[in-house]
């Protein structure tokens, strides 16, 4: 049993670590060896817990995926207020991209060469599972009554997401240059006066 939780804690270990990696260079720019050194292992190491490099980017898109939707699970448990809950997550968005997330790299998944059909699929799922989490959020705000009941609550989820992968692009392509905490505070006031029922 202690084996097998040792296997386990490792496997998440290097599965952390190929998601910092692919933050930092990309799915093109992602390599074993570099991965291994990053862990402190030899690179033979790594295929003792994964088949291969597809297999260790799948890990780290499940990583990934359990991040965002760890956030979104966050903001709800934070507060009843289902606007308050979405401030705080696009915030909370903003300080995950800051710290260097993996975020367009992941977005760069889902337009990733035809040999790569399986990860493009999963990228799509996960970006997929994020907006209906999102939407259950907006509904909850329909219900509440603090958001706008003639609006399309699929429509407002993907609108929202709208707000963070320029951002994600943006903060990439630029750097410190782009201040993503003045642009969320920005483009909050402007999605919250467009849904808030007043």
């Amino acid at each position: 049993m202690t084996q097998k939780m040792n296997t386990e804690a490792r496997r998440e270990q290097i599965a952390g670590a190929a998601l910092k990696l692919l933050a930092e260079r990309g799915s093109e720019g992602f390599n074993i060896a570099d991965l291994a050194e990053s862990v402190g292992l030899v690179p033979s190491a790594i295929y003792r817990h994964f088949e291969g490099r597809e297999d260790v980017l799948d890990a780290a898109l499940d990583v990934f995926r359990d991040r965002v939707y760890g956030l979104v699970e966050a903001a709800r448990n934070e507060t009843q207020d289902p606007l308050q809950a979405l401030e705080l997550l696009l915030t909370r968005h903003a300080r995950l991209i800051e710290s260097g997330g993996a975020v367009p790299h992941i977005m760069a998944s889902m337009s990733a060469p035809e040999g790569h059909a399986a990860r493009r699929a999963k990228t799509e799922r996960i970006f997929a599972g994020y907006v209906a989490r999102v939407e259950e959020l907006v509904r909850d705000g329909q219900e509440s009554g603090q958001v706008r009941s003639d609006i399309n609550a699929a429509t407002v989820a993907v609108l929202f997401a709208g707000m963070i992968q320029p951002a994600a692009l943006l903060r990439h392509a630029e750097g410190e240059r782009f201040d993503i905490t003045a642009h969320v505070a920005r483009v909050w006031e402007l999605f919250r006066r467009a849904v808030a029922r007043d």
